[in-house]
């Protein structure tokens, strides 16, 4: 027998020391400025800023859509057969998106195992357009607190609520998500973050927790101000 080979050494976090909070800039008036996806891209954090060892993915720059149709198709399980709830937010949402995920690979598996780490997003809308949307996301928080999903091999039970967060962007909130299946629960932390017209969104992975998902998102949206709008104070 091939006796198994042990797991790669994990990564050492960085747990973020900075504040929990980032200025806004409503007070300042961005204007109209929007970014392309590629710029949003250079914003992003690198992975460097989560930890000693983690490897970045290539991650995506592209156009961004939200309609209302993705929307209810995104929260079916939480619908009945007929509804169309208003809280799904009528308006369709164009702009540009940039993502990219920090995680620690495994190699001494075949083949290597990815084990992500922290998720960054940010998102590139009219000012208008950035404060609609944040506020359809929580919405659809409130409504679909908890609702079963299929799963491959049975149903899951998903959770859902929303926290505001305080000093942080504009406006912030903290979407906490828990998944249970067959007693074993996942929570994942989300930290939505809008700083004039960019929504920034940072979500927990491996080894994360509550206060760095916050953190981060604080660092990244004082990044976002700084570098992408010129407003550092």
């Amino acid at each position: 027998m091939t006796p198994a080979r042990p797991e790669s050494p994990r990564p050492e976090l960085v747990r973020p020391t900075g504040p929990a909070t980032a200025p806004g800039l409503d007070a300042v008036g961005p204007g109209e400025r929007t970014f392309s996806a590629e710029r949003l891209r250079d914003a992003l954090l690198p992975a460097a800023a989560f930890g000693r060892g983690l490897e970045a993915d290539e991650g995506f720059a592209m156009a961004f859509e939200s309609t209302h149709e993705q929307r209810r198709g995104r929260w079916s399980y939480c619908l009945e057969s007929e509804a169309d709830p208003a809280w799904l937010g009528p308006g369709a949402y164009r702009g540009t998106t940039a993502s990219t995920y920090a995680s620690w690979v495994d190699r001494t598996h075949a083949p290597p195992r990815g084990h992500i780490v922290v998720t960054q997003l940010l998102v590139s809308l009219r000012p208008a357009a950035a404060r609609a949307l944040h506020r359809v996301e929580q919405d659809i928080l409130r409504h679909c607190p908890e609702f079963g999903s299929d799963m491959e091999a049975g149903t899951a039970t998903e959770r859902y609520r929303a926290e505001p967060l305080k000093g942080l962007g504009d406006e912030a909130f903290l979407e906490i998500q828990d998944i249970d299946y067959e007693g074993d629960t996942t929570t994942t932390y989300t930290a939505h973050v809008r700083v004039g017209g960019v929504l920034v969104q940072v979500i927990s992975g491996e080894g994360t927790d509550r206060d760095a998902t916050v953190r981060w998102a604080a660092r990244l949206a004082r990044d976002v101000r700084g570098d992408l709008y010129g407003i550092s104070r």
